[in-house]
C-alpha cells in the first residue's frame, strides 16, 4: 500500500482500521527515511551542479510523494533562480528560468506567519496571492491529485485538502545559517496539506541536501578558481612569447579561448580605439566560433565614451532591455546595429583596456542567454584587459619601430636610387652640351651654319632637359617640405592645352605624330594655371617620350559630377574627392604604346619610381614627375590615375579631374576641336 491509497484518520470506520493505518504509515516512514539516506548519500560534491540540482528536484518528488518540485538556489546578486525543476513541462520550466525569485519576494515569502516548523506554508487563502506581482513569478499545477477530489467528493475539511494555489517552502541553510535557496514541492500525491510530520521528512531531505549543495558550490569555486588562475598563466605565457609582438591575432585567439574557459563566450569583441578619428575598431571579433574581420564601428555612443575615458569598472547587462536602456538616449534603434551572425545578444560584459592612464580600447564578452554573467565574471574579465592593454601596447610600438626601422631602409634606398638615377640622367644631357659645344670649338670654322644651328639647336634640347629634370628635383622637394603655393583661378582648359603643345611641337614634328584634341571651348577649371601647365606636360611629355614614333596621342576633356567620379575604382594610390565643389571636369591623355600592366599602376604615382621598360629605355626621367602631378592635383583638390589593360598597342590613358569653373556671363559654348600632325 501506498502512502497515497491511505485515507485520513478522520474518514476510518472502525479502531481496526486505525491500528492497521498506523503500522502502515510506520512502515511507510521507515521506508522514506531509508530513501532519503540513500538519496543523500548518492549526491556527490564533484558533481556537475545542474546534475545535482535535477537530482535533489526529482528526489524530493519520489521520496516524498510530490507530483512537482522547484529548486531556487541564491545567485548572491539578489535573486534566487529556478535552477531545476520536477515534473513542470518544458514551458513552464522555461517561463521559471525567466522569471527568478528577487530577494524581496523570497522575504515575503518566508515571512513568521507562514512558519511550519523549519519551513514555510502560504495556502491558496493567504493575502499575499492577492498581489499580482508577486503571482506572477509563479505556475500553477496542471492538475491535482485523485486524492484530493476524492477527499473532496467525501466532504473533508477544506482547509486540510490541498489547493491548487498553496505554496510550500522549504529552505536550504548552510552551515553559516546563510539561505543558499529553497524547495518548492508542490501536488503532494495523497491530496493533503503538509503535516509536521511531512515537514519533518522535507526538512531532513533538505538539510543533507543543503550539505551537499554548499559542498558542491565550494568545491566548483575551488575548480572556478583553478581554471581562472589557469587562464591568466596562459595569457601571460602567450603574451611574453616573441611572437606575441609580431602576431596580435594569435595573442586575440589565445584571450577569447581563455575568456571561453571561464564565462560564457558565444560572442566576444577586442575593440581598439582610434585617437585620430575618434572611432573605434573592432580588431577582433568572433561569433559562434565564426571569426570575422576586422572593421570600424561607426557608432560610438556616448555612455561607451565615458567607460572608456571616465570608469574603470566595467558594465555588465543581464538581458538586452538593460543594454538598450543603457543605450537609448544615443542609440534608440540598437538593430541597426547588429553584425555577425546578426542575432541580438541578451547578456554583456564590456570593461575598458588602459596602458597607464590612456585609454586602448574595450574587451566585450556576449551570450545569447540572460542573465549569463556575475560580478565574478566582470572581475575577470578586467583581470584579463589589464594583460591585453600590455600585449596591445608592446605589440604597437613593436610594430612601430619595425615600421620605422623599414621606412629607414627604403629611404636609404630611394636616396642611392635617386643619386644613381639622378647622376645617369643629368650626365647624359650635359655630356650632349659638352660635345656639342667642343665641336663647334674645335671645328667651328669648317663647319657650315647650317650645322651650326642644329648643333645649337640640340645643345638647347639638351638644356631644357636638364632645367626640367631639375625643376621636377625642386618642385618635388617644395612640395614634400613646404606644401604646394597655389594660385587658384579660372583658366580655360583648351588654352592651356594649346600652349603645352606649342612648347613639344618640335618633339611632334620631328616625330610625325598625330596630336587629336577634343575640348569643348566652354570648359573652364579651377585651378593654377601654372600648376596645370606643369601636369599636363608632364602627362603629355611621357605619351611621346614612352610611345614609338608615328603613334598618335590624344588629348580630351568633359565635363562630369562629383557622384559620378567617385564610383570610378580607385587606382592603389587613389582618393575620394573630398570638397564642397560637385562639378568636375575630367581632362585625358590617351596613348597607342606599350600599356601598364595592373601590377605597375599602384606604383606609377609614387616618388622616385620608373617602371623597368623605362630603366632600360633611352628615355631620361628621374622618377619624379608623376608624383608631382599627383601632389600638385591633389593639392587642387582633384583625382589623377591611369587606365590601360597593359596590352601593347592598345597603350594608356592618364585621366586628371579637377574642379569645373563656371560663369555663364563670361563662357561661351562653341567645341574647338584641333588636329595636330
Amino acid at each position: 500500500m501506498k502512502q497515497n491509497d491511505l485515507p485520513p484518520v478522520s474518514l476510518m470506520n472502525n479502531q481496526s482500521d486505525a491500528v492497521q493505518y498506523g503500522e502502515t504509515n510506520i512502515e511507510y516512514q521507515r521506508k522514506v527515511l531509508k530513501y532519503i539516506t540513500e538519496i543523500g548519500s548518492s549526491l556527490r560534491l564533484d558533481m556537475n551542479a545542474d546534475t545535482l540540482f535535477k537530482r535533489v528536484s526529482e528526489a524530493i518528488c519520489t521520496a516524498l510523494r510530490f507530483r512537482y518540485s522547484v529548486l531556487y538556489i541564491s545567485d548572491g546578486a539578489g535573486y534566487f533562480r529556478a535552477c531545476a525543476t520536477a515534473g513542470e513541462g518544458p514551458d513552464k520550466e522555461e517561463y521559471l528560468q525567466q522569471h527568478p525569485l528577487p530577494d524581496t519576494v523570497v522575504a515575503q515569502l518566508i515571512s513568521e506567519e507562514y512558519r511550519m516548523s523549519e519551513s514555510y506554508f502560504i495556502p491558496a487563502e493567504a493575502p499575499l496571492w492577492k498581489n499580482d506581482h508577486i503571482n506572477s513569478f509563479f505556475v500553477l499545477p496542471v492538475e491535482l491529485s485523485e486524492s484530493s477530489i476524492l477527499y473532496e467528493e467525501r466532504q473533508v475539511s477544506s482547509n486540510r485538502i490541498w489547493q491548487a494555489e498553496d505554496l510550500l517552502v522549504v529552505p536550504l541553510v548552510s552551515g553559516d545559517n546563510t539561505l543558499l535557496g529553497f524547495l518548492t514541492p508542490d501536488a503532494p500525491l495523497d491530496g493533503l496539506r503538509p503535516t509536521y510530520e511531512t515537514l519533518s521528512f522535507l526538512e531532513l531531505f533538505a538539510n543533507q541536501a543543503a550539505v551537499v549543495i554548499e559542498g558542491a558550490r565550494l568545491y566548483e569555486e575551488a575548480q572556478r578558481n583553478s581554471e581562472e588562475r589557469a587562464a591568466l598563466i596562459e595569457i601571460g605565457r602567450v603574451l611574453s612569447a616573441p611572437e606575441a609582438l609580431r602576431d596580435l591575432d594569435t595573442v586575440y585567439q589565445t584571450i577569447y579561448e581563455q575568456v571561453k574557459r571561464v564565462m560564457p563566450a558565444d560572442a566576444f569583441f577586442v575593440i581598439r580605439y582610434l585617437h585620430q578619428k575618434n572611432a573605434l575598431m573592432i580588431d577582433y571579433f568572433i561569433d559562434e566560433e565564426v571569426s570575422y574581420p576586422p572593421f570600424e564601428f561607426q557608432h560610438f555612443p556616448a555612455n561607451m565614451k565615458k567607460l572608456l575615458f571616465e570608469e574603470r569598472q566595467g558594465y555588465m547587462f543581464s538581458c538586452e532591455q538593460e543594454y538598450k536602456h543603457f543605450l537609448n538616449v544615443e542609440a534608440p534603434e540598437i538593430d541597426g546595429n547588429l553584425f555577425g551572425s546578426m542575432r541580438p545578444s541578451q547578456s554583456f560584459l564590456f570593461v575598458p583596456i588602459h596602458y597607464g592612464e590612456t585609454p586602448i580600447g574595450l574587451l566585450s564578452a556576449q551570450s545569447y542567454q540572460p542573465d549569463a554573467y556575475t560580478r565574478r565574471h566582470l572581475e575577470m574579465l578586467k583581470e584579463i584587459s589589464i594583460q591585453a592593454g600590455i600585449a596591445i601596447t608592446n605589440a604597437r610600438l613593436n610594430s612601430e619601430l619595425r615600421d620605422a626601422l623599414k621606412q629607414a631602409q627604403e629611404s636609404d634606398q630611394l636616396k642611392n636610387h635617386f643619386l644613381m638615377t639622378a647622376s645617369h640622367e643629368l650626365r647624359t644631357p650635359l655630356t650632349a652640351i659638352q660635345g656639342y659645344l667642343e665641336l663647334l670649338g674645335a671645328f667651328g670654322e669648317l663647319v657650315d651654319e647650317e650645322a651650326k644651328l642644329r648643333f645649337l639647336t640640340n645643345a638647347r634640347r639638351a638644356c631644357e632637359e636638364l632645367v626640367l629634370l631639375l625643376g621636377n628635383v625642386m618642385d618635388t622637394s617644395r612640395v614634400d617640405q613646404d606644401g604646394v603655393s597655389l594660385n587658384l583661378g579660372p583658366v580655360k582648359v583648351i588654352n592651356t592645352v594649346q600652349l603645352i603643345l606649342e612648347i613639344l611641337e618640335p618633339t611632334t614634328t620631328r616625330e610625325k605624330r598625330p596630336v587629336e584634341v577634343r575640348i569643348p571651348d566652354d570648359l573652364y577649371v579651377w585651378v593654377d594655371d601654372l600648376r596645370l601647365r606643369q601636369i599636363l606636360l608632364n602627362l603629355v611629355g611621357n605619351a611621346l617620350k614612352y610611345t614609338p614614333a608615328f603613334s598618335k596621342i590624344e588629348i580630351t576633356a568633359k565635363r562630369v559630377d562629383g557622384d559620378t567620379l567617385n564610383e570610378r575604382p580607385l587606382s592603389p594610390h587613389g582618393h575620394h574627392l573630398d570638397t564642397a565643389c560637385d562639378q568636375f571636369v575630367i581632362i585625358a591623355v590617351k596613348d597607342w604604346g606599350p600599356g601598364i600592366g595592373a601590377q605597375d599602376q599602384g606604383r606609377l604615382f609614387t616618388k622616385f619610381m620608373r617602371l623597368d621598360s623605362a630603366l632600360n629605355s633611352i628615355q631620361r626621367g628621374a622618377g619624379l614627375g608623376l608624383y608631382l602631378c599627383r601632389q600638385l592635383t591633389e593639392a587642387m583638390d582633384g583625382r589623377i590615375w591611369v587606365e590601360s589593360q597593359g596590352i601593347p598597342g592598345e597603350g594608356s590613358t592618364f585621366v586628371v579631374a579637377l574642379p569645373r569653373y563656371t560663369d555663364k556671363d563670361e563662357i561661351s559654348g562653341q567645341l574647338c576641336n584641333l588636329d595636330l600632325t
